[in-house]
């Protein structure tokens, strides 16, 4: 454990030293990574397709809000949806306006949870969203999620009426709105999964919140198991046959994994060295419980040993003297020394007789240079 608390105090350590230059380039990572799958799932634009333009739209997406980068690829998804259908194209028009005006531009910190739904559908972890969205947004996060889960099964749905079209052979017949609206709605998959990923981000999130031991730990194993629980009763309840439970299972175990290192990213308590405080004041009692978290201790600094020998051929090489000694006291202290001097009544006496002594030799000192100067104009 401390070894990875050292590692990634490492990189948090390095990221915020060199903040200027790691943040846009993380932002462009990121951006790459969601125009990637954008095209994975809505790649029907021979424009998009290019890496020079994906590589372009990842620079720009890099120096905007995330926001902007929301517009930005609901604007990309657009362009590829027409290339399908205009039918279709108007209908994500709608359910994206809607999306992005209704709560995007309320919750602007939820927006990664619509780019980072359709990834971890695409990398078959679709099943640790719910957890990490309570880890890292909350309540608030529950929206974005089903917005996400309604995202990838429209691109689902346009594929499907794209393989449509394209196998028809009178296109005429083919009423691609009528056929998206249908199936959209009456998707019992899409419905549960976006109810179940809600109540389990609910569901961790309050958990998380309690102010109980150990709290952080048993929220993320409290919510994978409600996963599971919740799929098997509400797909039995729905009639949805096509949730596996072997997939339900092993896609649950990766989730929590993926979870807990999350959580560890985000940062981790130590319940063993909690406190709690109580304090008063003229309204209130107030009880306050303090949990610190885990920290790498700092490395003791180096003290370097050295022997009789080395100790003594130091002292040759640098003697100390009194006026070196005087000088190496901080100002400070030398001020303190002198005030002790001055109310030493011995100490002041001593160096009354000291300046006494100084006064005296300083006339036979003139006199004594006067009789030099005097044998010199001589000569």
């Amino acid at each position: 454990m401390s070894e990875m608390l050292a590692i990634r105090d490492k990189v948090r350590d390095f990221l915020r030293k060199y903040d200027e230059i790691t943040t846009p380039i993380i932002r462009f990572i990121g951006a790459l990574i969601m125009y990637i799958s954008i095209n994975s799932l809505f790649g029907y634009s021979e424009l998009f397709g290019k890496g020079i333009v994906i590589f372009l739209l990842s620079v720009i997406s890099a120096l905007v809000s995330s926001t902007v980068v929301v517009l930005l690829g609901g604007v990309v998804i657009l362009v590829n949806v027409v290339s399908v259908s205009v039918e279709v194209a108007l209908l994500f028009m709608v359910l994206f306006i809607v999306i992005y005006c209704m709560y995007m531009r309320m919750f602007p910190d939820c927006s990664w949870i619509l780019a980072l739904v359709p990834i971890l559908y695409l990398l078959k972890m679709q099943y640790a969203i719910p957890l990490i969205v309570a880890i890292f947004a909350g309540y608030s996060g529950m929206v974005a999620t089903v917005f996400g889960v309604v995202l990838y099964y429209f691109s689902v749905c346009t594929e499907e009426v794209n393989s449509l079209i394209k196998s028809a052979v009178d296109e005429d017949k083919v009423q691609p709105f009528n056929y998206m609206v249908e199936t959209v709605l009456k998707n019992e998959t899409m419905i549960l999964t976006a109810m179940v990923f809600a109540i389990v981000v609910a569901v961790t999130y309050f958990i998380l919140r309690l102010p109980i031991d150990y709290a952080q730990y048993a929220a993320v194993g409290i919510g994978g198991v409600c996963n599971i629980l919740f799929f098997m009763i509400c797909s039995a309840a729905l009639d949805v046959s096509n949730v596996g439970l072997g997939s339900l299972l092993l896609g649950t175990i990766i989730g929590v994994l993926v979870a807990y290192a999350a959580q560890l990213c985000k940062g981790l308590v130590d319940y063993s060295r909690k406190e709690t405080v109580q304090f008063e004041d003229d309204d209130y009692y107030y009880y306050v419980k303090a949990v610190p978290k885990f920290n790498v201790p700092a490395k003791n600094k180096n003290v370097k040993k050295m022997t009789g020998e080395a100790v003594e051929r130091n002292q040759e090489q640098q003697p100390v003297t009194a006026e070196s000694v005087y000088d190496r006291i901080k100002p400070n202290s030398r001020n303190n020394m002198d005030r002790n001097i001055s109310a030493n009544p011995n100490t002041r006496q001593v160096r009354n007789n000291t300046n006494t002594n100084n006064a005296a030799r300083q006339p036979r000192n003139n006199v004594n240079r006067n009789n030099m100067n005097g044998q010199n104009r001589n000569i």
